[in-house]
This record gives structure tokens, sequence and C-alpha cells, in this order.
């Protein structure tokens, strides 16, 4: 608890008062001075009780990355009986605190708190701070409320529209028509029992003895591997914008469909797509770290595109660039 510049100068003004009293012995005096003094008290004592029961409860809606804004829901239960007033919530990752103005007794409170966490990682709560200076002012009461859970940070994302371009263009060579149910036209075929016989190419039909059944083409892409270099020596640096780049990647390739793995000193998780894919990915390389590991490239197989993501030119997994389709060195970014 701290006191506010209001409550400097009202207990500067008490200390005059108690020196006139002293001075002058007029009880009248002395009167103002026992008023001043309870007015302090009273102060202090309805601060603290305004804060009391207070509990907080923080819930996100969707996966958050480091260096952008997030939407964090915040729920505030009042657990006494009477109203708590002029209340600010304040978290150190918040863009602004919240204020709220009365949160009636055994009722809740409301609001939406924008935060941006800096660097990726595991969160926690705990340093919600409520503060308030109800009812005179005088006295400013901060203090940390616990909230329970954790939040995971994922690495900040990038923009690696160029490196993708460069990817995105060696992938389209590399596409491969096989039967499917995509718009082109794969093949003719005679009709078989159970064919539909919308797909039954009439004019080719007419040309032969029987019906012909169009076959449709659908387009494989290649795969896509990433290859995280996170061994030591340490360089904080340059091991968190290749953290960053291999984050996009995967998001990226992920968004069109590919089947994407990462390889770390470690890691290794194998090829998949979708929501559920990514995410796995993103929470590995929320929490990764440098470690002395041998990185598991011994029973490395490549396939499809491989991308080496090395912390620099001189990196102890400088090897991998032998076999990888597309160097990228974090030191050059």
């Amino acid at each position: 608890m701290k006191l506010t510049r209001e409550g400097k100068r009202f207990l500067l003004a008490a200390a005059l008062i108690a020196v006139a009293a002293v001075n002058t012995g007029n009880n009248l005096i002395y009167l103002i001075l026992s008023l001043m003094l309870s007015f302090l008290l009273l102060s202090y004592l309805i601060l603290r009780l305004n804060l009391a029961g207070l509990l907080l409860e923080v819930s996100l809606a969707g996966p958050v990355f480091a260096e952008e804004e997030v939407c964090v829901d915040l729920l505030v239960h009042n657990g006494k009986k009477i109203p708590a007033y002029s209340v600010l919530f304040s978290a150190p990752e918040a863009a602004e605190p919240v204020y709220c103005g009365q949160i009636s007794g055994y009722k809740d409170f409301r609001a939406e708190v924008m935060m941006m966490f800096r660097k990726r990682g595991l969160y926690g709560y705990r340093d919600f701070v409520v503060q308030s200076g109800f009812p005179f002012i005088l006295f400013r009461k901060s203090m940390s409320v616990h909230v329970s859970g954790q939040i995971l940070v994922y690495p900040k994302l990038l923009d690696i529209k160029n490196i993708a371009e460069v990817i995105d263009a060696s992938q389209e060579e590399g596409r491969v028509a096989v039967r499917g149910s995509g718009d082109e036209v794969y093949a003719l075929r005679a009709f078989q029992n159970g064919d539909d016989w919308r797909r039954i190419h009439w004019k080719a039909s007419a040309r032969q003895d029987g019906f012909l059944i169009r076959e449709y083409a659908a387009y494989t892409s290649q795969k896509i591997t990433i290859l995280l270099d996170n061994l030591l020596p340490q360089d904080a640096e340059q091991f968190e914008t290749a953290v960053s780049v291999s984050a996009s990647l995967a998001q990226h390739f992920n968004e069109r469909g590919y089947p994407v793995r990462l390889i770390a000193g470690g890691v290794m998780l194998p090829f998949g797509s979708g929501k559920e894919h990514v995410l796995l990915i993103l929470d590995t390389l929320a929490l990764i770290a440098e470690r002395q590991e041998d990185f598991p490239l011994s029973g490395f197989e490549a396939d499809g595109f491989t991308i080496a993501v090395l912390k620099s030119a001189q990196s102890g997994l400088k090897s991998a660039a032998a076999f990888s389709d597309l160097v990228i060195h974090a030191d050059t970014l």
C-alpha cells in the first residue's frame, strides 16, 4: 500500500494541525486533528476491505503467437457480500489496464484485455495485479491475485513470402497427377457395373463399340521436411529467428495442405497435416531449446522437399545442407 500525492498532502496538513494544537493547546484544533487521523484510519480500513474477496479467471479462445495482440477474457468474481468500487486490473503483458466502477456483492464482472507476449514459452497468469484507491484516494493498494492456468505462447510468425515463393515454384514442378476426384480428365476406360452414367464420355463412346468412362485426375504434392538447428553452441538471437522461421514455414505449408514434418535435436515429428498436426508442431517449437544432443540425421530419409533452417553457415548442422533442397541461415534474415 502506498501513500498517494493527495494522501501526502493530507498527512502534511495533519502534521501542521498537530503542531498548532500542541503550541496553542486549543481543544478545537485537537478535535480537528483527531478527525483527520480518524479519516486516515478509515480510508486505510475501507481500502483493504474493498479489495478483499476478489477472484480472477482468465481464458483464451485461440492460439497465441509472440508479438501478436491477443484478446483475453477476464472474469472477476466478488466473493464478499458488499460491493467493490473503483478497481483497476492490469498485467505486464496487457496493452492497458481495465477499470471497473463497481462489482456488486457475489456478482461477476467480465471484460476483454488485449495482451501481447514478447517471447514464446509457457506463461502463468499469476502476474495479474488489482489496484484501488477507494474511497478517498489517500492510499493506493496493489495486490497480486492468483489466477490458475497457463498459456502457451507460440513463436513469432515472420513474413516468409520470398522464401515460400521459391518453395512453391519447386512444389508446383513436383506435382504428380494420379487418379482422383479433380476437375481434369486423367484417362478413359471401359464402362463397368456400378459406374456413374453421368461420367460417360459420349463422343468417345460413339467411336467405340461400348461406353467409355471419364477418370479424373488429382495432384499429389511433395512433402515438406523442416530441419531445425537447435544444437549448441548457444546463440539465443539466431536460434529464436530460426524457430520463428520454422514455425512460419509449418504454418504456411499446412494451410496449403502439404504434409509437414519437423526434425530437430531431440525432436522427430512425423509427416502430418491439418490443424491438430500444425498445433503439435507449434507446441513443440514454443518450448524447444538449444541442447547438446546428436541430431537424428543417421536415420534420416529424404522424402519430398527438405528445408534446413540453420542458425548460421558455421552451424554444427551444416552437413544437412548436402541433402537439403533449401538452406536458410537465420543470421542473414
